[in-house]
């Protein structure tokens, strides 16, 4: 049985091609392989990258809620003041200085004294309100009552509870 050269030569011809055909498809996948390999991990690095975001976030929004919870009860409690008429005005000294004396008179000004009679959340609104200075809160209904207390008030000058309390409040407002 003899074979001919030529019958070896084609059938070796056919193999090196299927090799290569092989070897350019192994080529390919591998590509690709790679290719996906690179892909992966850039998805790994935005799901990390998503998830630091995602915490920080999720902390703001915890302080957030927890702000909002602070604010809703100051919201109730002023609805309450608003409910009760006992809705206080901080009263500003001039330029920023600490009153020397303490106001009195007639204007219903809350002393220190005067607020360890208010209850929790008020002394609280108070401690808030006035950072622990020595200032006066004015009822906002002796306010709106007293128009010249206003006035005053919105000029900043000094307030004067005698001064206020000695003059009359006309009935009806002038034209």
């Amino acid at each position: 049985t003899s074979i001919s050269l030529w019958t070896v030569v084609a059938a070796v011809q056919a193999v090196e091609r299927s090799v290569d055909a092989h070897a350019a498809r192994l080529l390919s996948l591998e590509q690709r392989a790679v290719s996906t390999e690179k892909k992966h991990l850039d998805c790994e690095k935005m799901v990390v990258e998503f998830g630091n975001q995602l915490e920080s976030k999720l902390a703001v929004l915890g302080t957030l809620i927890q702000e909002f919870g602070q604010l809703q009860r100051r919201l109730e409690n002023m609805e309450n003041l608003l409910k009760n008429r006992n809705l206080w005005i901080l009263r500003l000294p001039p330029g920023g200085e600490v009153p020397k004396v303490p106001l009195e008179g007639d204007t219903a000004c809350v002393s220190l004294l005067q607020r360890e009679n208010l209850e929790e959340w008020q002394r609280e609104l108070c401690e808030n309100l006035l950072g622990g200075r020595n200032e006066c809160l004015i009822p906002l209904d002796q306010v709106i009552s007293r128009p010249e207390l206003l006035s005053q008030l919105q000029r900043e000058a000094p307030c004067n509870g005698d001064e206020v309390a000695s003059r009359e409040v006309p009935a009806e407002p002038s034209a």
